[in-house]
């Protein structure tokens, strides 16, 4: 049976066991260093990072939150090599809209302002909501309050920063959509004239959207940090990676099919390995997937086929599914960092499909012509369970398939397939 339960019960589970190698948490604390990078023009840096599911970004979004603010049972344990005194101690504020649901403009004020009154409680701030109040104004009285408190410039979390604007986005009346659209945009727009309130916001999600439009200024300069070479392995496993943290499973696994560990190392990364997020197509498995894997002794199970992708269900119900264009084509331009809105125009649809993990880039070529360089880049599916999941969800396979295993032989003809 295909068991999908929590994957990591703790943050311990992924940066500071015994089970994840050292490399990792030195990549947190890296990433963490980056976000405090010295300030532009006096306003905060706010950045972004995306990822398919599966990758961990609310366990990096909480791991962040807790190292910064100095949690005695994380810094205790991380091997930081001295990184850790580098960063200075801050207050946080954290969002996570992963819950959050609207049909329309109203219920999606009082959706964003419930988030904001949560952290009102948590924070122990006095307040008296006001139905007729925006969700701007109370974004704005909760940071001025614990600026007031602390009088030290904060971090702000979102995790699944995304999630209201596909809310948005589904909504069948267009206007409505973009009165919804416009009411979240207009709270972040808060971060970016809160002075010395605020030192950075940092972006999570799994889907990178356009952060302002024509009808609200928003966010209109984020640093995005999918891409960038030095997180390209922050939380995916390498195969070598696998082959150390889980070898004595992986013997016992490849024994009871009959086959050497390479061979069913080989095979799990057809199966779920594939991703790349940086030029240099570094890959990396998906560390979910693996870690179903051992829940499930070893079985091959289309992981990902559980994942809730209602907006790119939504996305190709309303799309011509035709996307010859975007698998095993040279000369692609680099779809992977380009944002995404509500309409899908031109290409967004290869960019939402790549920002998922239904495509990634397996080939880069670099022209240098005088003065200038250009990159253009081939894309294919990474791996057999995000081949499996899609078919699924375009209606190829059977919603049933979900909970049968993956074809050993499958996985290995797949090369021979690309």
């Amino acid at each position: 049976m295909n068991s999908n339960s929590l994957v990591y019960t703790n943050l311990q589970d992924l940066i500071v066991s015994e089970q994840i190698n050292r490399d990792k948490s030195l990549k947190v604390m890296s990433f963490i260093l980056k976000l405090e990078s010295p300030q532009t023009c006096g306003t905060p840096s706010i950045y972004m990072i995306t990822r398919p599911r599966g990758f961990g970004l609310s366990l990096l979004t909480n791991a962040t939150d807790r190292i910064i603010r100095r949690e005695k049972d994380i810094v205790g344990k991380i091997e930081d090599e001295g990184l850790l005194k580098e960063l200075p101690f801050r207050h946080t504020v954290c969002l996570d809209f992963k819950n959050f649901k609207a049909k329309t403009p109203k219920d999606f004020r009082r959706g964003l302002i419930d988030v904001l009154q949560e952290l009102f409680w948590f924070h122990h701030i006095e307040s008296h909501f006001d139905t007729y109040m925006t969700p701007k104004v109370y974004f704005t009285k909760l940071l001025e309050s614990l600026y007031k408190r602390h009088q030290e410039s904060m971090a702000i979390i979102i995790d699944n920063y995304d999630k209201p604007l596909m809310v948005a986005a589904m909504m069948a009346d267009k206007e409505k959509a973009t009165e919804a659209t416009c009411t979240y945009l207009d709270m972040l727009n808060v971060i970016r004239h809160t002075d010395k309130a605020v030192r950075w916001c940092l972006l999570s999600g799994h889907t990178k959207f356009a952060l302002a439009s024509e009808y609200s200024e928003g966010l209109p300069l984020v640093e995005d940090l999918s891409s960038d070479p030095s997180f390209e392995s922050m939380f995916g496993f390498t195969k070598e990676e696998v082959r150390i943290v889980f070898k004595n499973q992986i013997e016992k696994f490849a024994k009871a099919k009959d086959m050497t560990p390479e061979n069913y190392l080989n095979i799990l990364e057809k199966c779920y390995g594939g991703f790349c997020f940086s030029d240099n197509l570094v890959k990396v498995m998906c560390p979910a997937s693996i870690s179903h894997l051992m829940q499930n002794q070893g079985q091959l199970y289309p992981y990902s086929a559980s994942g809730n992708y209602t907006f790119l269900k939504y996305a190709l119900k309303h799309k011509n599914n035709d996307l010859t264009w975007l698998y095993g084509k040279d000369g692609q331009d680099p779809l992977f960092i380009s944002s995404v809105d509500k309409s899908l125009e031109g290409k967004q649809l290869g960019s939402l499909l790549i920002q998922l993990g239904f495509a990634t880039s397996s080939k880069v070529l670099i022209n240098n012509d005088e003065g200038y360089t250009t990159w253009r880049y081939r894309f294919d599916f990474p791996n057999l369970d995000m081949r499996k999941t899609f078919d699924i969800i375009t209606g190829k396979c059977d919603q049933e398939e979900a909970n049968m295993p993956l074809s050993f032989e499958e996985a290995e003809s797949l090369g021979e397939k690309e």
